[in-house]
């Protein structure tokens, strides 16, 4: 196992359950989800295209891919935004965990299916257990920040 790339990883998670919380405090600021979630996507923007001038990946695409492709953007936003509504009613730790199931169960679901390039390939044990855990990791925090709050919803 690559310890490195692990870490790069596991600093990809650390920067998302941040960056949530960074975005729960701008959408209170902003008023709403879809604001912050706009800003989120400008400044991230704004970033690449200055790393992009200053010389980072500058050799660009080879080609144009198909457009079905592009989904990602759309689904990123998609997370992002409702994301940041579950975290915002929530809290950062249960939506950061929830997200992460959804993540897992979709990361297992693929292969078990073929489904966009994926080699067909069911789920092991090892796996199935995982994203049993982290259903209980998401039931454990909400009860808990439910209870927290008083019972309130």
């Amino acid at each position: 196992m690559n310890v490195g790339l692990l870490l790069g990883t596991l600093g990809a998670g650390i920067g998302l359950a941040a960056g949530l919380a960074f975005n729960v405090r701008l959408a209170r600021a902003l008023g709403t989800p879809l604001a912050a979630t706009l800003v989120n996507f400008v400044v991230g923007g704004v970033l690449l295209a200055a790393l992009w001038l200053v010389g980072v990946g500058r050799e660009g695409p080879a080609h144009l891919p198909p457009l079905w492709m592009l989904t990602g953007g759309l689904l990123g936003a998609t997370y992002v935004t409702l994301n940041l509504i579950g975290a915002a009613r929530l809290g950062v730790g249960v939506g950061t965990v929830a997200a992460t199931l959804g993540q897992l169960l979709v990361a297992l679901a693929l292969p078990a299916l073929g489904w966009l390039g994926q080699a067909q390939r069911l789920p092991s044990a090892a796996e199935g257990l995982s994203a049993l855990l982290l259903l209980a990791a998401v039931a454990l925090l909400a009860g808990d920040r439910q209870r927290a709050a008083g019972g309130r919803g």
